[in-house]
């Protein structure tokens, strides 16, 4: 794979945080180390055997197909136990001809030809709020 890591595991970015950046087809790809919340898996870009290049990141949110479709981190907090949270970080697969972006049970496949059309954006961790109106018999309330 062409590119080289930009920082190293230690360096820290404008944000204070230790990242790791790669040039990939898609365009320049931050992987922080550190998040607010534990990512599963954690974040890391690696060269695997058979030629093929991981990146799991919970920093971009990737919008493909002239903007049809996004594939973002998932934010998961349980509504049974409001304390345990994490997030489900992208997971991208560089091999080949393809390029397979994951997240959770989900999954997006594009050419390589298309790589140059995948817009990076910026993407925060933010707890929201959520209705509770219908109600979904949840128990959180103790209802």
């Amino acid at each position: 794979m062409k590119g080289k890591d930009n920082l190293s595991d230690g360096e820290k970015t404008g944000t204070g945080r230790k990242a790791v950046e790669r040039q990939t087809e898609l365009g320049m790809i931050k992987v922080d180390m550190e998040y607010p919340y534990p990512c599963v898996p954690p974040p890391e870009i690696r060269e695997e055997k058979d030629g093929k290049l991981l990146i799991i990141t919970a920093s971009h949110t990737f919008r493909i197909r002239n903007g049809k479709m996004e594939i973002s981190p998932v934010l998961y907090q349980s509504c049974m136990h409001p304390e345990k949270i994490h997030i489900d970080p992208v997971q991208i697969r560089i091999d080949g001809e393809e390029i397979c972006f994951q997240v959770r049970n989900q999954q997006w496949t594009i050419h390589r030809s298309e790589a140059s059309l995948v817009e990076i954006l910026p993407w925060e961790a933010k707890i929201k709020k959520k209705s509770c109106i219908p109600c979904t018999n949840c128990g959180r309330c103790s209802w």
